[in-house]
């Protein structure tokens, strides 16, 4: 091979100029290479996340079957989520199982949740951080015999008052946890509009006699409704 000294004016130029394109190719062939390798990782990552299966959180979990242990009665240990899903909700009244909703758009994001209580299945919807949970009003989640004292009272001294029977001559024989619609359905209404408002409470039955007084109480045995086509007379 010959010198650059031995090579004419126009050798070294074509020397000259292969060189530089050599360079020049190795050059970007580098660049492709740096750029290949985080670009492949990137798209690897991506469809892992996608893949990854939505899991339940356990906070949810755990006040979803604090809310169904205390309505059955049931201990924890004896319920099961057979049943989840995340789901954005349309609106509010989606959310809270309402039955007729207008078509807003106001959504929230979270779960839809299905619990195994003894023989019955419950539905719940709650939001993201399990801060609002809601039961299925249709489920008659009963907790028989756990009526707080205090409330029992309060019924039992309205039932004696309305028909003139001592309280330990009147027996309650059933209480039933349950969530009014909203305060229409509460109060015993035959018409009611189909506006989700739930009020949490009690449905009570009253021995009087040879009659069932039913009534209606609110949670904290503030509001106490007796169904009105009951015949209650009071007695002096």
């Amino acid at each position: 091979m010959k010198s650059i000294r031995e090579l004419s004016p126009q050798g070294v130029l074509l020397m000259l100029a292969l060189t530089s394109i050599l360079s020049y190719g190795i050059g970007i062939t580098g660049k492709n290479t740096a750029v290949a390798v985080p670009r492949a990782e990137s798209t690897q990552l991506s469809q892992s996340a996608q893949n990854r299966p939505n899991r339940l959180p356990k906070s949810v979990a755990r006040a979803i079957l604090r809310d169904a242990s205390k309505r059955s009665g049931v201990a924890i240990r004896n319920l099961e989520i057979t049943q989840f899903s995340p789901k954005t909700f349309g609106n509010p009244c989606i959310f809270q199982f309402g039955e007729v909703c207008t078509r807003e758009y106001n959504p929230i994001q979270g779960w839809e949740v299905v619990v195994n209580v003894q023989k019955e299945t419950w539905t719940y919807h709650a939001n993201k951080s399990g801060s609002q949970i809601v039961l299925d009003p249709k489920i008659n989640a009963s907790v028989d015999n756990k009526l707080p004292k205090a409330i029992a009272d309060k019924v039992l001294g309205d039932a004696s008052q309305r028909s003139g029977v001592k309280t330990a001559d009147l027996k309650i024989t059933q209480a039933t946890f349950k969530t009014f619609g909203n305060e229409c359905h509460f109060n015993f209404g035959e018409v009611c509009a189909e506006i989700y408002q739930p009020v949490e409470g009690w449905e009570v039955i009253v021995q009087v006699k040879e009659q069932s007084w039913t009534y209606h109480v609110n949670k904290s045995g503030s509001q106490i409704v007796l169904d009105p086509k009951v015949s209650a007379t009071t007695k002096s």
